[in-house]
């Protein structure tokens, strides 16, 4: 996954194009998709446990390859996730240099930022009259145009792949809901045969009493109602013993289906947080909101610029101060210095520089969140481990064998 910073700017809404109204539809769904996340990442627990019979061999080792699997995905979103956000603290200690310049080097990057934002807005008058495309997206476009394609893929897979997510944890939860009735009803017919079988043992011990007591009475011979009485409550009894059984043999199935499914939703879960804020960061990234968006602001960007390249009148002067720019953030140590050329507007205005920092902090809180969440899914992980790792040394090497699995992905 590849991501770069970029820079929002505030809106004119003289200047933005019509929004046309599938965008605005998918719109209000991407928001409804973020307060499902919000809603997950709310929740206390990032990993939830499994019902699983500990003693049971292949039911023990397929748990911990699950958890391993769980830790693996986790490990893997966080490698992804460190790498651009030292990507983007990278790109705030270039403004911090820049803040700290000699006032020399500052006054001749103040200079060539001026002439270059000059030039720059003489050619935006031209640029922006016949095309639907905003101000922020342009920029974006500019510094990613060769990502654009496959980004636009990228974006509908991440789409798809949203839709089948929420539609799979949409039916977890009602296969979870479902197995959780079906135990509550397997519950309930075992305490109804528990009463069943108190009230029949005091219906047999009356019979028993009364038996005894017309023999007593009257010297009556009660053998036949005697062994008919016990081959009715032999009758019952078995009856009532392979109902039980059959609730018993239920209940084990069921709980088996509930570790799964809870196994499921766990993977879903995290699936479902990363798959959406790769997305977000994605739409974020060209000022869009889904890649129907991106694809039409993209088909506008490629028309405008074929006209763009027939009004070069201050390409010249434009690049002889974009050299001075260059020249003059490397003296002073600048790692990223080709995105000031279209940031020059925040060299030159106090305000717009302050609104780069705040979006780059920004960026780099959301790539904290997703860091810290995948680090809080592995820390849970673990814990779960090593909780079954105390219960008994066989199970300690179990969880060690499954562990040392991971060194070679």
């Amino acid at each position: 996954m590849r991501f770069r910073w970029f820079k929002f700017r505030k809106k004119n809404k003289e200047s933005q194009p019509p929004e046309p109204e599938e965008f605005s539809s998918l719109s209000e769904e991407r928001a409804a998709e973020s307060a499902k996340v919000d809603d997950i990442l709310k929740e206390p627990v990032y990993f939830e446990k499994e019902n699983v019979d500990l003693k049971d061999n292949t039911s023990r080792i397929a748990y911990l390859e699950r958890l391993r699997d769980t830790i693996i995905d986790a490990k893997r979103s966080c490698e992804e996730v460190k790498f651009e956000y030292g990507r983007v603290t990278s790109y705030l200690k270039d403004i911090q240099l820049i803040d700290q310049a000699p006032e020399e080097e500052k006054k001749k990057i103040l200079d060539s930022a001026k002439r270059i934002v000059e030039l720059t807005e003489l050619r935006k008058s031209l640029r922006h009259k016949r095309y639907q495309i905003s101000e922020a997206q342009r920029k974006s476009l500019d510094r990613f145009e060769e990502d654009v394609p496959k980004d636009i893929e990228k974006l509908l897979e991440y789409e798809d792949m949203q839709v089948k997510i929420h539609n799979d944890l949409r039916r977890l939860g009602g296969e979870k809901n479902f197995l959780a009735n079906e135990k509550q009803e397997i519950i309930r017919k075992q305490r109804s045969l528990k009463t069943i079988s108190k009230v029949f043992g005091v219906i047999l011990f009356l019979a028993a009493v009364a038996l005894g007591v017309i023999y007593a009475a009257w010297e009556v011979d009660i053998t036949v109602p005697f062994i008919a009485a016990g081959a009715f409550a032999f009758l019952v009894v078995a009856l009532i013993m392979s109902e039980a059984r059959k609730n018993r043999m239920e209940m084990i199935v069921v709980e088996k289906k509930q570790g799964r499914a809870v196994s499921l939703t766990n993977r879903v879960k995290i699936n479902y947080v990363n798959n959406f804020r790769a997305l977000e960061y994605l739409t974020t990234k060209y000022h869009v909101r889904n890649s129907t968006e991106l694809d039409f602001v993209y088909n506008q960007y490629r028309q405008a610029k074929r006209e763009w390249a027939r009004q070069r009148e201050g390409t010249i002067q434009i690049e002889e101060n974009h050299e001075i720019l260059i020249n003059t953030l490397r003296a002073i140590g600048v790692r990223d210095r080709e995105i000031w050329f279209t940031q020059a507007k925040a060299l030159i205005d106090p305000s717009e520089m302050v609104e780069v920092r705040h979006e780059l902090n920004q960026k780099r809180g959301k790539l904290r969140e997703q860091l810290d969440y995948n680090t809080k899914v592995m820390t849970e992980v673990l814990n779960e481990m090593d909780r079954i790792r105390t219960k008994k040394p066989e199970y300690e090497a179990d969880v060690e064998r499954v562990l040392s699995q991971m060194d070679g992905l």
